[in-house]
C-alpha cells in the first residue's frame, strides 16, 4: 500500500472511531478505548518495567513518562522498534 493511500485509511479511520487511539506497533494496528494505558516492549520484563513506572510514577521524572509506549496518549501512529 502506498504511503499516501495508507495516511488516508488511517485519518478514515481516525475520523469514524474518535473514541479510539490507534497505534502502529512493529507493522501490526492496535486499537484501545481513547485513553486507556497501553505497553509495547522487546520483552516481557520491559513491559513490567513500563507498568510499574505507570503505576508508581517517579517523582524527580517530568510527567509523560517514556515516549515509546506513553500510555495513554493521543492516538498519534507510532512506529515502535518492535
Amino acid at each position: 500500500m502506498s504511503p499516501v493511500r495508507d495516511d488516508l485509511t488511517l485519518r478514515l479511520f481516525r475520523a469514524m472511531y474518535p473514541d479510539f487511539d490507534l497505534r502502529t506497533v512493529g507493522g501490526i494496528h492496535v486499537v484501545v478505548p481513547r485513553g486507556t494505558p497501553w505497553f509495547a516492549g522487546h520483552s516481557l520484563g520491559e513491559i513490567a518495567r513500563q507498568i510499574s513506572e505507570y503505576e508508581h510514577p517517579h517523582t524527580d521524572q517530568q510527567p509523560g513518562g517514556d515516549t515509546r509506549a506513553d500510555p495513554g496518549s493521543p492516538g498519534a501512529t507510532e512506529q515502535c522498534p518492535v
